[in-house]
């Protein structure tokens, strides 16, 4: 639930459902439009680099600072999701008949066939 509260939170709710009900990917390029990648390096020999970059820079703010920060966002958070309000929906999906199909299926690399159940 909290990924959904995320996910609604960053794209908003039209592209998060489109996102949910389609199962479609995106691109980098998308999701650095839509906020969901902050930036996008142009190869595999460059992320590294510039991950280590990124690394120092956030090492050399304040770390009190960064700490307030981190458990202020983490607090907001808490706060848009009440506790136990997802445990209904996971009981529903994952005791389900279609949520066994469903691992059947991929182990046995076929397609499943929901029935809703």
């Amino acid at each position: 639930m909290e990924n959904y509260a995320r996910l609604f939170t960053l794209l908003g709710p039209a592209r998060a459902k489109d996102l949910l009900l389609t199962a479609r990917l995106m691109d980098a390029g998308e999701m650095l439009a839509c906020g969901l990648a902050r930036e996008v390096v142009p190869d595999e020999e460059a992320l590294l680099p510039r991950a280590q970059e990124l690394a120092e820079e956030l090492a050399a703010h304040a770390p009190l600072t960064m700490w307030a920060s981190k458990e202020a966002m983490r607090r907001l958070r808490d706060r848009l999701l009440p506790e136990g309000a997802d445990s209904d929906l996971i009981l529903a999906c994952y005791l389900s008949a279609d949520f066994k199909e469903g691992v059947e299926a991929f182990l046995a690399k076929r397609k499943p066939e929901w029935r809703g159940e």
